[in-house]
């Protein structure tokens, strides 16, 4: 029986979060993995930068200088400059290929951090509710997308906001630079790109971790659960409890039958008299000590006791044995060293009566 939102008050169960991860359900937010990107690019332009003008300006340089010289000069045509620009190409693509890696591994990494390795199971599974053009205006014209459309202005305002006051604190300087060259104006306008990249960059990692804290709340929130719903959970992993206890009895009666079923081979029974018995067998070719074939009590001491007399197994009374037995060793194992000298002489008792010798 469904039940309604009001009545899911309890935590999601392990399992339904498992099952939930495993559909792909995750609390994951994008702008946070956007503004871990953002800072990791910024830092992998900041420390790597130099060295890459560095190997531009050195690339430039040995290819400029090589097509000047009066050799190449002669000899300069249309494809040796499509050459040139080829060779500067990769130099430039082997320069900058740490720098994109880089941030691919941000990326990536910023999405793991919050979800780890996930891996959907239906993700193969072509869903046409996803491309029905009537459930994509609904998506679209819905309250949530408004609601989404609403905060991803605010997100660019807030971040465009710290970006304008980062420049404006920054524009008094501009204006003397004019009087300098290149060299001067170029470096401080990068620094002052920079430091506004940057700071809206933090700006962004803030709202992206209160977003994921909200993402994280709702998703804990649409997973909550019924009462009913982790009885019937609880149910469906542990298993019927009247049907696990018809097996536990039909177990029990198998067992009994196949005690039962040893009993005319035991060479004894001790009993207490009346309440407990316990059938022993003795092979001293097969077997270091006795061993206990069955045991019961009340009613089922009374079907041992009468299966032994159908059976000619003769019947001891000892009160201290048949207790200590019964309470000591279960069907199938071995009597204990303590009680050796006590059966041994019940059943050397039993063989003196039967006319037979002991066995060696």
């Amino acid at each position: 029986m469904a039940d309604s939102g009001q009545n899911r008050t309890e935590q999601a169960t392990p399992k339904r979060k498992a099952d939930a991860r495993a559909k792909g359900q995750v609390a994951l937010s994008r702008d946070a993995a956007m503004a871990v990107g953002l800072l990791g690019s910024l830092g992998a332009l900041y420390w790597m930068t130099p060295g890459i003008l560095n190997g531009l300006r050195e690339s430039l340089q040995l290819w400029l200088s090589k097509s000047m010289e009066e050799s190449t000069q002669r000899t300069l045509s249309l494809d040796h400059l499509h050459l040139i620009l080829r060779q500067v190409g990769v130099d430039v693509f082997v320069m900058l290929g740490p720098v994109i890696a880089g941030i691919a591994v941000v990326g990536v990494g910023a999405n793991l951090i919050q979800t780890g390795f996930l891996w959907k199971r239906d993700a193969l599974q072509l869903e046409f509710s996803r491309i029905s053009p009537m459930a994509g205006f609904s998506r679209l014209f819905s309250v949530r997308s408004f609601s989404e459309l609403v905060k991803s202005w605010l997100k660019i305002f807030a971040i465009g906001g710290v970006g304008y006051l980062t420049i404006k604190q920054d524009m008094v300087l501009f204006s003397p630079l004019t009087q300098f060259g290149m060299e001067t104006l170029l470096p401080t306008v990068g620094w002052a790109t920079f430091k506004a990249a940057l700071m809206m960059g933090g700006a962004a990692l803030v709202i992206g971790g209160l977003d994921y804290g909200f993402q994280r709340f709702e998703w804990e929130r649409d997973l909550r659960m019924s009462r009913d719903e982790i009885k019937e959970e609880s149910r469906a992993a542990e298993g019927d409890p009247g049907l696990k206890a018809k097996i536990r009895s039909t177990q029990r009666e198998m067992s009994r039958k196949r005690m039962m079923a040893a009993v005319p081979k035991a060479d004894v029974i001790i009993t207490n008299p009346t309440h407990l018995a316990v059938a022993l067998k003795y092979d001293s070719k097969a077997m270091g000590a006795p061993i206990v074939v069955a045991k019961g009590a009340g009613y089922v001491a009374e079907k041992i006791r009468e299966i032994g007399r159908q059976h000619g197994v003769m019947i001891v009374e000892n009160k201290l044995v048949a207790r200590t037995l019964f309470k000591l060793v279960e069907v199938g194992r071995e009597v204990p060293e303590d009680l050796y000298r006590a059966v041994a002489e019940i059943l050397a008792f039993v063989y003196r009566v039967r006319g037979k010798l002991p066995p060696a």
